[in-house]
């Protein structure tokens, strides 16, 4: 019997006997198995008034909440589920994760802390405390919980990329670009994690390795932009306007106008002595403001001064 037919049967079961408790709370959660998320809310609403010291009721009412975009309503259920069963580390964990979502990150730490005091093989909740520490600038902290989450789930290419972050901002980047490996290794299509160590090469200067993997990181995610616009950068400082140009073509051809692009061929043709085409490019990217990073006034400003050194050019030439 598959999901539906036994949506179907358990559906029925109910129409005939809507006391049937059982069969409603296994409708409940097969409704938000199937992603029927207000059924499976009107079931359990009707099964907490019949029962309002079911912790697991509550549980499953936060699930449901979440999946209906209520993340306070959320909370509160998880809040009523852990005072009915404080001792669950999923409970408690589901609690962490709602508060989080509602912003309050202190105590979302509390309530990851008190799973691992049950449970101190729980790499989630280790996961989860060290991008607590992350966001608050607690790199060291950090560190030591994305550690401690691999320690228990090394599979886990994840707390992987979050650690080699965190060694990325402290500066420790041979270690970043391990952490980056293994990533790698464990979820080849990663494609965050060879933009990362691009970046890495590009800051130490090496050119080859640095194009080498903003080309991986192109072909596993072809959307990149942003890895886009660095090879881009990086043929232009290196001297390489005119393979930066064939770039910027497909690159245009594939994400269509985008301000950045733009710029960026502007510089390429300016580099190259093109200044028709590097005006133009100016013009281009000033009308893609919303896909222009760069600041719109400082552009504005490059423009104008390039249309009055060209028309203080013309005058002279007279």
């Amino acid at each position: 019997m598959n999901d539906i037919q036994r949506f179907e049967n358990l559906k029925k079961t109910i129409e005939n006997n809507p006391a049937n408790f059982q069969a409603r709370r296994e409708l409940a959660v097969l409704c938000l198995d199937l992603g029927f998320d207000e059924v499976a809310m009107r079931h359990l609403s009707y099964l907490i008034n019949i029962f309002p010291n079911d912790a697991n009721l509550y549980f499953n009412a936060g699930i449901c909440w979440e999946k209906l975009k209520h993340p306070k309503y959320a909370l509160n259920a998880y809040k009523k589920a852990v005072e009915l069963k404080g001792d669950d580390p999923d409970f408690l964990y589901n609690l962490a994760l709602a508060y989080e979502a509602n912003g309050m990150d202190d105590e979302a730490m509390l309530n990851f802390k008190k799973v691992i005091c049950i449970n101190n093989d729980d790499s989630n909740a280790f996961f989860s405390i060290g991008v607590l520490y992350a966001k608050k600038g607690e790199s060291e902290n950090a560190i030591k919980c994305f550690k401690k989450a691999i320690e228990n789930n090394y599979s886990d290419y994840f707390a992987h990329f979050y650690l080699a972050q965190e060694y990325k901002k402290i500066n420790e980047t041979d270690k970043a670009i391990e952490e980056y490996s293994k990533v790698i290794e464990l979820s080849s299509d990663y494609s965050w994690a060879y933009y990362n160590i691009a970046q890495i090469y590009w800051e130490r200067k090496d050119i080859q390795n640095s194009i080498a993997m903003l080309r991986k990181t192109i072909e596993k995610n072809k959307k990149d932009i942003d890895a886009c616009k660095l090879l881009v950068n990086i043929y232009i400082a290196t001297g390489e306007e005119k393979q930066a140009l064939r770039f910027i073509g497909a690159v245009l051809k594939q994400f269509g106008a985008n301000g950045d692009i733009y710029y960026l061929a502007a510089k390429a043709y300016e580099a190259i002595g093109n200044m028709d085409l590097y005006e133009k490019n100016l013009e281009h990217a000033l009308s893609c403001l919303q896909s222009l990073s760069y600041n719109h006034g400082a552009v504005h400003n490059e423009l104008i001064k390039y249309r009055k050194s060209a028309k203080d050019a013309a005058k002279i030439n007279q």
